[in-house]
């Protein structure tokens, strides 16, 4: 399948990308047409996408506490062109709530090997202002009412979203999802000067430290340094967890540092529920 020529530039590594970032991206171009073609129905049910699940553990003790939602494509197709196509067609709002209500749907109707265990979803700062969203949400509320509190809406800092941020708009319904009973992470976060004024501002209950600070943390003072940082300014809440973690040597520096959990091919690799 050919897909229309689209811009570089997006930052993103198409490995990376998570639910809200990957699946949002359902849309195909019909080839020179330029049409949208087959409904996010159609393609789950034909198995065309497939979603994953990573595990998040406990320090120190690698117990699991949950997952993140991450989207896989039996095709192999390269989701950052699809994500650019559903953003170019004003799409993404609506395929992104497509794509959390499924999230949802898989994993809470899998066996209880899962009960009590947190799911964390990518959701994108542009859907959660626009206008149809306090619908949506309430739909959700009512769908999956005894899950609420399980619930983890992971909201990425990507450059692309940055508006958002600053609308009152975006504040006001963070602070709604919280009163329902939903958590809230910050994902993908390394700029710690940045970050602080968001963590008053939207008092979320994660924060998910960039991959790049668990790389060779072990032997790197400089990350150490601001790792500790987010520590010391995270000592009651929120709750830190450390992307990317792939060595023991790594994990025993992040744990000694106050870490309090990690997500990363150390602990699992993502893949599909047992029920799936």
């Amino acid at each position: 399948m050919n897909f229309p020529a689209l811009p570089n530039g997006l930052g993103v590594h198409p490995m990376h990308l998570t639910l809200g970032k990957l699946f949002s991206v359902y849309i195909f171009a019909r080839k020179g047409k330029g049409k949208l073609m087959e409904s996010i129905a159609e393609l789950f049910e034909k198995r065309e996408y497939y979603h994953a699940f990573q595990p998040i553990c406990q320090f120190p003790e690698k117990n699991r506490i949950g997952y993140e939602v991450l989207l896989r494509s039996k095709a192999g197709q390269n989701p950052e062109l699809l994500f650019s196509t559903a953003k170019e067609k004003r799409k993404l709002p609506e395929l992104d709530t497509q794509s959390f209500r499924h999230a949802l749907s898989t994993f809470f109707r899998a066996s209880m090997e899962h009960n009590h265990e947190l799911l964390f979803v990518n959701i994108f700062p542009t859907t959660i202002v626009e206008d149809s969203f306090p619908a949506f949400i309430e739909e959700i509320r009512q769908a999956f009412f005894p899950y609420l509190t399980r619930i983890v809406l992971e909201i990425n800092e990507s450059i692309m979203e940055g508006e958002c941020w600053h609308e009152p708009v975006f504040t006001r319904r963070i602070s709604e999802l919280k009163a329902m009973g939903f958590l809230i992470a910050l994902d993908d976060v390394g700029d710690a000067a940045n970050i602080f004024h968001k963590i008053t501002d939207l008092s979320p209950d994660f924060i998910k430290i960039d991959r790049f600070y668990s790389k060779e943390l072990s032997t790197s003072q400089e990350k150490q340094k601001v790792v500790k940082l987010f520590v010391e300014f995270c000592k009651h809440e929120p709750q830190l967890i450390l992307e990317g973690v792939e060595e023991e040597e790594d994990f025993a520096c992040a744990s000694s540092l106050g870490i309090a959990m990690g997500q990363g091919y150390l602990f699992g690799k993502p893949g599909r529920l047992q029920e799936d």
